[in-house]
């Protein structure tokens, strides 16, 4: 009797949607002029941006909106939401239970009414003339290093950090300016590490300029940067470590080189993209053709700045 009651609670407790969802949902509508729209017996006017309430249910969402004499009908259609998904981690008992509740269902959190082509997006367009202002964590860096006089070096790790601006010369093309420094730290978040021995330690800071793509919420962008490349072998002297092989040594470099990246927006701010930057001409310590290069795979977040 005992068991049959533990199965009885997990299998109750575990319908994560039903339980923790509310009957209702928010979804934050914008467009670019005052508009007027209709969400069932609900009327809202969107100056700008607004959040509405909606009710959760399998049938897609009716929205009727009017802009001075034009009346345009969108259609919003369901998904299954996070807490629907989170079921698994309750041996997906809750899925049983969540089946046939409508609360299971929620709507795109974001949405953008485009009257010229009566399309649904999920953000507001970028327009010609915008400028944002981009703060960035390339936080996984793998570098491939020819340091000169030494063995190719290859590694990767975590940390870094990128500030710029973009401007949008058409609505959907922009140019990026940017400063970037990176590192292959071996711990991806914050902790204190103890070394000992023989450490190498590779960095780069660079600047790129690129230009950039939009297609939708996607973005492509391709241009040249500047780098100066580290390689520094460190010795700590800690807990009895094997003695060194050699003394330890820091060589840096500067080169010119091409900037490749491409991104996809997940929120009004946020960004997740990848970075690939090859390096081919070095101007420092020597000129030579040396190919070397970083990718980082990038968490971005974009504020405009300007209209």
């Amino acid at each position: 009797m005992r068991a049959i009651s533990y199965i009885l609670a997990i299998f109750l407790l575990s319908s994560c949607a039903s339980i923790m969802n509310q009957p209702t949902t928010k979804i934050k509508i914008s467009s670019d002029n005052s508009i007027d729209i209709a969400v069932g017996n609900d009327n809202y006017k969107i100056e700008y941006e607004e959040k509405v309430h909606v009710k959760r249910q399998k049938d897609s969402l009716i929205i009727i909106a009017r802009q001075d004499s034009l009346t345009k009908t969108f259609i919003l259609k369901p998904k299954n939401s996070f807490n629907y998904y989170a079921n698994v981690l309750s041996y997906g008992l809750g899925f049983i239970w969540d089946s046939k509740s409508e609360k299971r269902y929620t709507y795109q959190r974001n949405l953008y009414l485009d009257f010229s082509s009566q399309s649904l997006r999920k953000f507001r367009p970028n327009k010609k003339g915008q400028l944002d202002i981009q703060f960035s964590l390339p936080h996984i860096n793998t570098f491939y290093l020819q340091p000169q006089n030494e063995s190719t070096k290859s590694n990767t790790g975590f940390w870094g950090i990128t500030g710029g601006l973009e401007y949008y010369y058409k609505d959907n093309k922009s140019l990026g300016l940017s400063i970037s420094a990176v590192s292959d730290f071996f711990v991806p978040f914050p902790a204190a590490v103890d070394i000992s021995g023989e450490y190498e330690l590779m960095s780069s800071t660079y600047i790129s300029l690129t230009d950039n793509l939009k297609i939708r919420d996607f973005s492509i962008g391709y241009g040249i940067n500047y780098s100066k490349n580290n390689w520094d072998l460190r010795y700590y002297d800690a807990f009895d470590p094997v003695p060194p092989t050699r003394e330890p040594v820091f060589k840096s470099s500067q080169s010119f080189g091409l900037t490749l990246n491409s991104y996809y927006r997940l929120g009004k701010h946020f960004n997740i993209g990848v970075i690939y930057r090859p390096n081919f001409i070095r101007i420092k310590p020597s000129t030579d053709f040396v190919y070397e290069h970083l990718i980082s795979v990038d968490f971005a977040w974009k504020w405009k700045i300007k209209n």
